[in-house]
């Protein structure tokens, strides 16, 4: 357990180690906790090399890089604490999904080529970009992860890093750099768009030749992406592009040439829907039973269940795909401004209160603890997150320095009611100020009526939007109608909304579903709420009408049939 952390559960584990999603105690912020594995711990030169970068990916603030807060270090536990992505990996979204679109695949490659450069620019190389390492947002939007964590291959002469990916000087001279870390961004670019690796083989040493010496395969890609990936993929590092920046602009030149000034937003709304679709794999899409502290009121967790339904999976998934259209129409109007991730709060039951101390340097390898009470480690941010430190505790292997919990200084204010962000005084253009949403729900539906209440941080703009869905028995979700309204003056809403979605035919049953969307988004997501509606009961069919059909009569006349009039089942198709 890292000091000042409280675990949740476990999110996953690979070969570097495994990664728990746990709260920041000070605010009660989510973060994600990488415990590395024995093998990297027992690498003298990974573990040097690492220690040494720790300070400079703290220096990375880049909306595609996943915030890296600090490095922990005993003598028997090494752990990485950073952002918690509410998202999946592109490894994920491939297995699912198989490809992605031209435009995704470039939007992808982009944002990874961008959170490079910023690396790159601080100089810390990835050493293993692959889709297990790049997070892809609802949103679509995508973060690049795991900075300078990478194991070597199990099979000896082989140097480290993922053998699919890795660039010929890494096979021949165990080369890392710049210059690797664009030939593995350009294989993710070939995979995004073929659904496989550029080069494939049944073993390391014929995987090895192929990089080393077959040509790369444009001729199965899109002709835009050719001169890229023929590029992007020289055998020659000299002949690579010479910056990561270098390939982006290059690739934004080609992409507006190949498919148009809307490239990006097109992409990203493809990525949104291909990610919103595996929304119930979120790392917090699963309700925490256990995220509240003991003690807590029974009738607390009861609201929580309440505010969090169980729902089934098809009804995430029409809500994802409702999610999707909406980022959609919301990115064709412009750029989505550029920022730090978003800072994801608990609910109302997990720990309260955002510690308020001044900077503290790191403390040094072997250094003990000072008499006065020391302050919240990480240090916090005005919005309530974990602010990024440098190393903390680095120690020698074997030399333990484990420190308590923190605890905050004796000039703390009180702790705050709530640890939503607070409100900054920045205006928006009707003139107040930019409010977060904390919470939105739906209060009741029925089918055809229901309202939702919406609780803001402020008085400022907030755009309701409820879309309708209908799904039929063997059918798929649909949307049928959409509204937007906007609220404002106020703190506490609720809005009521009225739709006919359409009448149910005899002996069947419908799903009608409702979709409340915030934006600013609201702190519990997007809600989605569905019930079952049947239609009447069919009349109970004629005796000697089902007779008379069934087996009519020899030498009656058969009823005309019409020749060349359609049906009006068939008009309405046509």
């Amino acid at each position: 357990m890292v000091p000042g952390y409280r675990e949740v559960r476990q999110l996953g584990a690979g070969r570097t180690g495994r990664v728990f999603l746990a709260t920041y105690q000070a605010t009660g912020a989510y973060v994600a906790i990488k415990y590395l594995n024995a093998t990297l711990r027992r690498d003298d030169e990974f573990m040097t090399r690492f220690r040494a970068e720790s300070p400079r990916l703290v220096e990375i603030d880049d909306p595609n890089v996943v915030t890296f807060y600090e490095y922990v270090e005993t003598g028997t536990r090494a752990a990485v604490v950073m952002e918690v992505v509410d998202g999946v990996s592109l490894r994920t979204l491939l297995t699912e999904h198989g490809r992605t679109s031209p435009e995704a695949a470039l939007v992808l490659l982009k944002g990874t080529l961008l959170g490079l450069a910023a690396a790159h620019e601080k100089g810390v190389a990835h050493r293993d970009v692959k889709p297990e390492n790049v997070l892809v947002q609802a949103d679509g939007a995508a973060k690049l992860a795991d900075f300078g964590v990478v194991v070597h291959a199990e099979e000896p002469g082989v140097p480290a890093g993922s053998p699919p990916y890795m660039s010929p000087e890494l096979w021949t001279h165990g080369t890392a750099g710049i210059p690797a870390d664009l030939y593995a961004a350009a294989c993710l670019l070939f995979e995004c768009v073929k659904g496989r690796p550029p080069f494939r083989a049944d073993d390391i040493a014929a995987l090895r030749d192929k990089h080393l010496v077959e040509p790369v395969p444009v001729e199965v890609v899109p002709d835009t992406l050719r001169d890229l990936l023929r590029r992007g993929l020289a055998k020659d590092p000299a002949v690579r592009y010479a910056s990561a920046r270098q390939f982006a602009a290059e690739l934004e030149e080609d992409a507006v040439a190949g498919y148009g000034p809307g490239w990006e937003q097109r992409g990203r709304r493809h990525l949104a829907e291909l990610a919103t679709l595996l929304a119930l794999r979120f790392p917090l899409a699963k309700p925490d039973a256990d995220a509240s502290p003991s003690g807590a009121p029974e009738a607390r967790r009861e609201r929580r269940k309440v505010t969090l339904p169980r729902l089934p999976p098809h009804l995430w998934v029409a809500g994802g795909a409702v999610v999707a259209v909406l980022i959609g129409l919301m990115l064709s109007g412009g750029r989505l401004p550029p920022g730090p991730g978003m800072l994801l709060v608990p609910p109302d039951d997990a720990p309260q209160g955002v510690a308020q101390s001044p900077a503290t340097s790191a403390r040094k390898p072997g250094s003990t603890p000072a008499a006065s009470p020391p302050p919240a480690s990480p240090k916090t941010s005005p919005t309530g997150r974990p602010a990024r430190t440098a190393t903390r505790g680095v120690s020698p292997p074997g030399v333990p320095t484990d420190a308590p919990p923190p605890t905050p200084p004796a000039s703390t204010p009180p702790p705050t009611p709530t640890a939503v962000p607070t409100p900054t005084a920045t205006a928006t253009g009707g003139g107040l100020p930019r409010t977060s949403v904390r919470s939105a729900s739906i209060m009741g539906w029925s089918g055809s009526a229901g309202a939702v209440r919406v609780a803001a941080s402020g008085a400022g703009p907030v755009r309701l939007t409820v879309s309708y869905t209908r799904r039929d028995d063997g059918e798929s979700s649909r949307v049928v109608h959409k509204e937007t309204t906007t609220l404002s003056g106020q703190t506490s809403y609720t809005s009521g909304f009225t739709r006919d979605l359409g009448d149910v035919g005899c002996g069947e049953r419908a799903y009608f579903g409702v979709v409340v969307l915030t934006t600013p988004a609201a702190a519990n997501g997007p809600q989605v709420s569905e019930v079952a509606m049947d239609g009447p009961a069919c009349p109970p069919a004629s005796p000697s009408a089902s007779q008379s059909s069934s087996s009519p009569s020899r030498g009656a006349a058969s009823p005309p049939t019409p020749s060349s009039s359609p049906s009006p089942s068939e008009a309405l198709v046509d």
